[in-house]
């Protein structure tokens, strides 16, 4: 049976429904492989192992720059945009289904779900959700700090990309941002 490995970011909370960026990275066995490279564009760019909004502009797209130029990553990076929405838990539960579903393979498959600041006492109800949605779920586990999976960072970082696009932000973020989907890198879901 193919295991999955899910890590997943979110962003716009502050806007109180105005708009909420669920972030799904999407491995299969390579997924060491890809920490590994994260790891190494982290230190390139100088981007580190903090945060999106706590690293510099220039590091930020310098490093999506490496992740956007490496076809190792196409179809990885998965995103939702939801609208006028404020039930973020089940935004971010549809955001997952369909980014598992969004390419899922074709024979048995199960996943580990990992979530960026998911609660203990939330986790049985991810689960539940996921499998009412029809995704095996192995396994559904928070994160209590992104600085400890590179994965987990590049979903921290994917999502607040994706914020500064929906925010409108031009130039250099912009034209990163139809790099990542003319490379099928970056996938909205």
């Amino acid at each position: 049976m193919k295991k999955l490995y899910v890590y997943v970011d979110e962003n716009g909370q502050d806007t109180k429904g105005k708009v909420f960026i669920v972030s799904v990275v999407v491995t299969g066995n390579e997924r060491d492989e890809l920490l590994e490279i994260c790891e190494e564009f982290e230190d390139q760019s100088k981007k580190r192992k903090v945060k999106w909004r706590k690293s510099s502009y220039k590091s930020r797209l310098e490093y999506l720059s490496y992740i956007f130029s490496d076809k190792r990553f196409k179809g990885k990076l998965r995103y939702e945009i939801f609208k006028k929405i404020k039930l973020y838990d089940t935004a971010t539960i549809e955001g997952i289904s369909h980014a598992i579903k969004w390419h899922k393979p074709s024979n048995q498959f199960t996943t580990l779900i990992y979530v960026d600041g998911l609660a203990k006492t939330k986790r049985h109800d991810y689960g539940a959700m996921l499998r009412h949605l029809g995704i095996p779920t192995h396994k559904v586990q928070g994160v209590s700090k992104d600085e400890s999976n590179a994965l987990i960072r590049l979903a921290d970082a994917i999502a607040g990309f994706m914020r500064d696009i929906a925010d409108g932000q031009t130039g250099k973020i912009k034209e990163l941002f139809i790099k990542g989907k003319e490379a099928s890198i970056l996938i909205e879901v």
